[in-house]
């Protein structure tokens, strides 16, 4: 064997640019990533239930206030409030979703 048709061969696991900077990025995420999921899972019941509590007493109240009809009740905005309660609460649980998904 002569030197000059010696070939090392070349290390095919070892990163190149892209693969660095794509592992760099998997890094910064994960350091976002697992201290936020920690916080609003630790957070999820108060949430749920706060949230939760709300949309439900809105709803309830506002069904009661149209059954009595008093004058000038706001009833959709009461309603649309309630759901929007409801809402944040259904994004709260898309957000852990997201966060507990390891890429």
């Amino acid at each position: 064997m002569t030197g000059a048709s010696f070939h090392a061969p070349m290390d095919e696991r070892a990163p190149g640019g892209g693969e660095l900077l794509r592992c760099i990025f998997w890094l910064l995420w994960q350091c976002i990533r697992v201290p936020a999921l920690l916080l609003l899972a630790v957070l999820e019941p108060v949430v749920s239930f706060v949230l939760g509590s709300l949309a439900l007493l809105g709803v309830l109240t506002a069904f009661f206030w149209k059954f009595v009809e008093p004058p000038h009740f706001p009833f959709f905005l009461v309603l649309g409030i309630s759901l929007g309660f409801e809402f944040a609460l259904v994004l709260y649980h898309a957000l852990l979703r997201l966060l507990r998904t390891n890429w």
